[in-house]
């Protein structure tokens, strides 16, 4: 049986020394059938010329500025050959299967349109078994160890693979959202078009996170931000969108507000101070859920146009994801 040909697309931006890691990785799997695409965010730390020196087979584009995750992921897609496409992040090390058992899974179902493998820290801890959304569609991120293949609202973007007839049909990731929550609201959409999102429990990457500047943190909250409210709106039905907008500020607003007294007046938390300090540092601040709504406001046409679409092609309702567990307020 000839197997489906696979396109690796890693996006990169000033991260040498992870792709050394990676790469390695990568070329000792046991799938044969696979293209590697590099798209360079205009890296300045010889990513390029490393890559080309000591892997002349993979594909490298390189873009004129940094644009972010989803545009630079879909420049890949475009001109990938593959029958399904393998979106890995540069910070990852793979096992020798991981893709066969990937294909595995696709090949088994082809209702499930993406599928993640299960992504653990360098340790052996899980980092994560796939994204979920509660019923007013804020996202955690699951840790749960898993023997089983499993149903997920979303899988990370640190590694899945998904159907390129799918991805095209869904128009790909949404440029807009930059980086951060691409792939949730990819995953969710799948959902609504009828298609499964699961894990991979034999498919293992071992990803490692690393710190990231103030700067960064900054731009990391006010898209991750404003991508959920994006979300929100694009992907419920109407009569869901303002609850879950209203819903999620007062949410949002009680659990920091909570926290932020038990640590000043209290002098207490459940959360260390160090990891409290960095939870304020990586949470938005007053001027970043302004700028975030301004943006919202600034692109409600895009937004409103998108909703319609969505929802004008969606065969399976909010109400229907709630009664498979795919939305759900239980911990999962």
């Amino acid at each position: 049986m000839i197997l489906p040909k696979i396109s690796i697309i890693i996006v990169n931006y000033n991260g040498k020394e992870l792709l050394q890691k990676c790469l390695e990785s990568l070329f000792k799997t046991d799938y044969e059938n696979f293209e590697v695409i590099l798209v360079d965010n205009n890296s300045t730390d010889g990513s390029i010329e490393f890559v080309t020196k000591n892997y002349p087979k993979i594909i490298v584009i390189k873009l004129d500025s940094n644009k972010g995750f989803a545009e630079p992921n879909n420049v890949g897609a475009k001109i990938a050959k593959g029958e399904h496409l393998l979106f890995l992040n540069n910070d990852t090390v793979t096992t020798s299967n991981f893709i066969s058992e990937m294909v595995k899974v696709l090949q088994k179902d082809e209702q499930v349109a993406i599928c993640q493998s299960l992504l653990l820290r360098p340790n052996g801890d899980v980092d994560s078994s796939g994204d979920f959304i509660d019923k007013i569609g804020i996202v955690y991120n699951s840790k749960t160890k898993i023997d089983q293949i499993k149903e997920v609202s979303s899988a990370r973007g640190a590694c899945m693979m998904i159907r390129k007839k799918i991805f095209d049909k869904l128009g790909g990731f949404d440029e807009k959202f930059f980086f951060s929550f691409e792939d949730v609201d990819l995953g969710w959409r799948s959902w609504i078009l009828g298609y499964k999102v699961v894990i991979a429990p034999n498919s293992i990457v071992y990803h490692s996170v690393g710190k990231t500047s103030s700067k960064l943190k900054s731009e990391a909250a006010f898209h991750g931000l404003k991508n959920q409210l994006a979300m929100k709106i694009t992907n419920f039905e109407p009569k869901f969108v303002f609850r879950s907008l209203l819903l999620f500020f007062f949410v949002y607003g009680s659990r920091e507000i909570k926290i932020w007294l038990d640590y000043k007046i209290k002098g207490s938390t459940t959360m260390t101070s160090t990891d409290y300090e960095d939870r304020i540092a990586q949470n938005p601040s007053l001027k970043t859920v302004i700028k975030s709504i301004s943006w919202i406001l600034n692109n409600i046409g895009y937004l409103r146009d998108k909703h319609n679409y969505v929802n004008k092609n969606r065969i399976l309702s909010t109400a229907s994801l709630q009664k498979i567990k795919i939305i759900s307020n239980e911990k999962q």
